[in-house]
């Protein structure tokens, strides 16, 4: 009877423990694999980020926050950049960047963003990959602006490979 008290309280805490990891990486912190060349040279493919959930709990994305995020009714998760935020108009063109008539340096960006403008709905983040001939984002028709309930949370490290370890800037 001892022995089956003992097994049963090893197997509880198990449980709890689980649970716990599964709790805390579903809604504190988790990771991502990086696929693709679209947030090239930032993040390559391949890389494993350190993504933390609760940034935007209590915050609002600024721009520039690389983010995880599920576009409306795709079932994949993607890695991209915050470029606009609600309610601001941009435009792309001769590969400067303008928020709400005035010039925005984008040091991140790695090839050239084709003329485009958009005006943000009051609840719309515009995202955009780095290497913005390669990236599938915001711009094309099928993915558009996401809303704040799109964004899973903030990419904060690059965990591997081990010689890219470091902050995500």
């Amino acid at each position: 009877m001892k022995r089956f008290r003992g097994a049963l309280a090893a197997l509880l805490a198990l449980a709890i423990a689980v649970g716990a990891g599964l709790a805390l990486r579903r809604w504190v912190a988790g990771t991502a694999r990086v696929e693709g060349a679209s947030m090239q040279t930032t993040l390559q493919s391949g890389d494993v980020v350190l993504v933390t959930r609760l940034d935007y709990a209590k915050a609002a994305p600024r721009r520039g926050d690389v983010v995880q995020c599920r576009f409306p009714g795709r079932a994949d998760t993607y890695i991209k950049r915050v470029v606009g935020l609600p309610g601001e108009t941009l435009v792309f063109s001769g590969g400067q960047l303008t928020v709400d008539g005035a010039p925005v340096r984008e040091k991140y960006v790695s090839s050239p963003t084709g003329d485009y403008s958009i005006s943000l709905g009051p609840d719309e983040y515009l995202l955009l990959g780095d290497n913005r001939m390669e990236s599938y984002d915001s711009r094309m028709a099928d993915m558009g602006p996401v809303g704040a309930d799109s964004l899973l949370g903030r990419v904060r490290w690059i965990v591997w490979p081990l010689r890219r370890f470091g902050p995500v800037e």
